[in-house]
């Protein structure tokens, strides 16, 4: 079917097509947290775009909303405003419908975090040095995806093992001139809790270990600043129960506590209402009491 005649672009409209670009999928309701002040407005645009060529919808079980992803028409403008090749944006690689529901949840998820973060930020003395996506990675000959932000360290308690691990998300922060590190997970609830080998403590041993090994310190680089004194682990989760479950689970983690505090645990409840800046985060050491925040 032909498109329609071509649609005149606002500059709304390239900071959306970005985004896009940026995120690979976004769901409607979050293209209206970003650009729109309802959904009315939003749909109406997003089906003129269609129309042209610049973005494509889908539908997909469990998720309310519609998801939107970059067109052929949209990733020329984005090519076009970064002053690159068509090529060079590797759009072809996201133009396709997901099958797998439970990796669209999480993928939407993560996004979530994102749009808050960028949000959170904008109205405070911190400013976003950068967000680096699992999803970040290079094709390799075979067709699979060189994950950039996996990494493997030894474990310290037992120096023939390794563990590898790819996190949800890597990004740093500054405020006054220092720059910090984080690092997100962000936990569906279907993982195992209590099982070391697998699940959300493996991930945790991952962390205490990467904490060690000092590795982390390659995203200098990545966000223009200096060493890292080190980073924050950040878990967001389902339910305040779980979020007690996991800190329960790590008293079995034979780690010093000062390592477990650098683990940070919140909501999605609790970042909805008061954002990932504000007081939402308790460290993994059960015994801590305090409640944290990153602004």
């Amino acid at each position: 079917m032909a498109k329609s005649a071509i649609v005149k672009l606002t500059e709304r409209d390239v900071q959306l097509l970005l985004d896009l670009y940026k995120m690979r999928y976004l769901s409607v309701a979050q293209i209206q947290r970003l650009h729109f002040p309802s959904e009315q407005t939003t749909y109406r645009r997003l089906r003129m775009l269609r129309k042209a060529g610049h973005v494509q919808m889908f539908s997909s079980p469990n998720i309310d909303s519609s998801i939107v992803h970059l067109d052929k028409a949209g990733a020329e403008v984005v090519a076009g405003h970064l002053q690159v090749d068509l090529s060079e944006l590797r759009w072809k690689e996201t133009s396709r419908t997901p099958k797998d529901y439970y990796f669209l949840s999480h993928f939407l998820a993560i996004n979530d975090f994102r749009i808050a973060l960028q949000q959170a930020c904008a109205g405070s003395p911190v400013n976003l040095l950068g967000f680096i996506p699992e999803s970040h990675g290079e094709k390799t000959s075979k067709g699979g995806v060189t994950k950039y932000i996996r990494d493997v360290v030894c474990d310290i308690k037992n120096k023939r093992e390794t563990i590898g691990h790819t996190p949800d998300a890597v990004f740093a922060l500054q405020k006054d001139g220092k720059a910090a590190l984080f690092i997100l997970e962000i936990d569906r609830g279907t993982e195992s809790v209590s099982d070391s080998e697998k699940g959300v403590l493996k991930c945790v041993r991952f962390y205490l270990n990467y904490l060690a090994d000092g590795k982390y310190q390659r995203y200098a680089q990545d966000f223009g600043c200096g060493e890292f004194k080190g980073f924050r682990a950040l878990l967001v989760t389902t339910s305040d129960q779980r979020l007690k479950n996991c800190r329960e689970a790590a008293k079995s983690l034979d780690f010093p506590v000062q390592g477990k505090r650098f683990v940070w645990v919140s909501t999605y409840e609790r970042i909805e209402k008061d954002g990932p800046l504000g007081s939402v985060w308790q460290s993994l050491d059960a015994e801590d009491d305090k409640v944290y925040r990153i602004g």
